[in-house]
């Protein structure tokens, strides 16, 4: 009755209603490049050759291990409850261990209506207990009663510009020039949903690149701030909301109702400042949560 197969990456625009916007271009951008078949992993389930459920792996390795982050397990609403999702979980297990897959990871949101499905299927599955791996802040029209929005002065020799009036390579070299690191996370070149031109921000001295504020429109209502990175040397004054202060006064400014912040907890000094200065003129607060499954 169903149909658990194994996909090529042509066949992610049949199954492209069954995944997130973002996942998609995702996919997209891997196949252009040529990274999609090394990078992505999709499994699909089909009723009378229809989608119906789809799973998405990303492949990753690190420090000698190899890993896969299950990006989507989705069941057509019609279609759960009728042992879809398993079916998907078996073929993704049966590919982890050809692939020599050590562990699964797998994140999602609390507060939403899905999140005592999800956890209740995750404990079933044998995932491990989630942990909270970031902090979800979700602003309104509100956040213009803050007092640190107002503008202020920046440190003689540092400004701030759009990121999207800069072409990418003079972004990426201009980085390199100032010998910047940071974690994946803080990177300002991910691609999983559209860069919102009119308030990324760059900060920059002679000496190139000294930090930024990445902004990306999930829908016409909703902008994410995504990664704030602020160069070692000025991480102690303060710099960071001052950009994020410029980005939501764009924001506000452009008629924009909604924004969403998320801290992950692995930048401690980032967090405090948003329990600080965010969390009082937030309507809600979530979790991003990540669960594992190990395979070995």
């Amino acid at each position: 009755m169903y149909k658990i197969k194994r996909l090529a990456p042509d066949d992610r625009l049949k199954y492209k209603p069954l995944m997130f916007q973002w996942l998609y271009l995702q996919l997209e951008q891997s196949g252009r490049s040529g990274q999609g078949q090394s990078r992505f992993r999709l499994i699909g389930a089909e009723v009378a050759d229809a989608p119906v459920g789809v799973a998405v792996l990303e492949l990753r390795e690190g420090a000698g291990a190899r890993h896969a982050m299950l990006q989507c397990l989705f069941v057509d609403k019609r279609w759960r409850r009728k042992g879809i999702a398993s079916l998907l979980m078996r073929e993704v297990r049966s590919l982890c261990l050809e692939k020599q897959i050590e562990s699964l990871e797998a994140y999602y949101y609390s507060g939403k209506s899905s999140t005592e499905m999800i956890e209740a299927w995750l404990q079933k599955e044998g995932w491990t207990q989630p942990l909270c791996e970031a902090v979800v802040f979700h602003i309104n029209s509100d956040i213009a009663r803050a007092g640190w929005l107002r503008e202020r002065p920046l440190p003689s020799g540092l400004e701030l510009f759009l990121w999207a009036d800069k072409k990418e390579q003079e972004l990426k070299q201009s980085i390199k020039a100032a010998a910047a690191v940071f974690p994946d996370f803080l990177s300002p070149f991910k691609a999983f949903a559209p860069l919102e031109p009119s308030n990324s921000l760059g900060l920059c001295s002679e000496q190139g690149i000294k930090g930024w504020s990445m902004t990306y429109r999930l829908n016409e209502e909703t902008i994410l701030y995504d990664a704030v990175y602020i160069s070692p040397e000025y991480q102690q004054i303060g710099l960071a909301f001052h950009m994020l202060a410029r980005s939501i006064r764009l924001q506000l400014e452009a008629g924009i109702p909604y924004g969403i912040f998320t801290v992950n907890r692995g930048t401690p000094v980032m967090m405090k400042l948003a329990q600080q200065w965010l969390a009082p003129y937030s309507w809600k607060t979530s979790e991003k949560r990540i669960s594992y499954l190990p395979l070995k």
